[in-house]
């Protein structure tokens, strides 16, 4: 099952998971089209700490909030930081008050939250449990991956709601693919650390020899199958945010300065 791209008139283009869910949890993805962004943020940055102007930032969060049919204050955003705190909104009181804080992946059970993540080649792994109508979504480079955030998120989800990874459904978002993640000795190390009987699957060396090319995707993949997740149930996207600017913002592919796309996980109310 791949991410499907949905076109309506008037309305800005976005990735969603068909099936994922089963209509009640809703796996969706923004692209860089359709927005009002300039330069090297356009059009659909939704990033306010990337260098673009603020205005701009607010004008196409609206008009994601629009396309998505969310109201523009439900969106659940955190203050990534690359690390694997997890938190857990059981409230409407927890909802407005832990806005902006410090984490890389939320689980929630309230409906109408749209849990978001924003990226541009970090990965996103969203998850639900259908059984006890829990939703999570976890920021996922190679620090978050090789920490092992979406074990975490299931760790909590179990935790607090009683969820068995067994019932739970994942996806992995578009994001670098091990075409184009070539990474340094500190990224090889902890790989290796972090998946010491399994390294050599998920680090590639290429034949011109001294350059290895890191398989995130499939990494988080091993990480949510390890914490009992069954291999059925995970949805990986092939499309890599390097080699499709076209449709994506990529850090790696514009040397540092882009915008952002978000992730988004939301269980409607019936």
């Amino acid at each position: 099952m791949e991410f499907v791209l949905k076109q309506q008139q008037g309305k800005l283009p976005y990735l969603y998971l068909p099936h994922f869910g089963g209509g009640v949890a809703r796996a969706l993805f923004t692209t860089r089209l359709g927005g009002v962004s300039k330069g090297c943020y356009s059009s659909l940055n939704l990033g306010y700490h990337t260098g673009d102007q603020p205005d701009a930032v607010t004008a196409n969060r609206k008009l994601v909030a629009r396309a998505l049919d969310i109201e523009d204050d439900r969106f659940f955003v955190v203050n990534q930081v690359h690390g694997e705190r997890v938190l857990v909104i059981e409230s409407e009181a927890e909802f407005l008050a832990k806005k902006g804080s410090m984490a890389d992946a939320m689980v929630t059970h309230l409906k109408n939250v749209a849990l978001t993540i924003l990226c541009a080649d970090c990965q996103a792994v969203y998850l639900y449990d259908p059984e006890r109508q829990v939703i999570s979504i976890a920021h996922a480079g190679w620090r978050g991956t090789v920490a092992r955030v979406a074990a975490r998120c299931l760790q909590e989800m179990s935790r607090v709601y009683g969820c068995r990874p067994q019932d739970c459904q994942a996806a992995l978002s578009p994001a670098v693919g091990s075409c184009c993640y070539e990474v340094g000795d500190n990224v090889y190390a902890a790989a290796k650390e972090a998946f010491p009987c399994l390294w050599q699957g998920l680090l590639a060396e290429k034949e011109d020899g001294g350059r290895w090319y890191f398989n995130i995707s499939q990494a988080n993949s091993l990480v949510l199958q390890d914490a009992g997740v069954r291999k059925e149930n995970i949805f990986i996207s092939e499309l890599c945010t390097v080699c499709c600017q076209d449709l994506f913002f990529s850090h790696r592919g514009s040397k540092g300065v882009t915008g952002r796309m978000a992730a988004v996980l939301i269980q409607m109310s019936k």
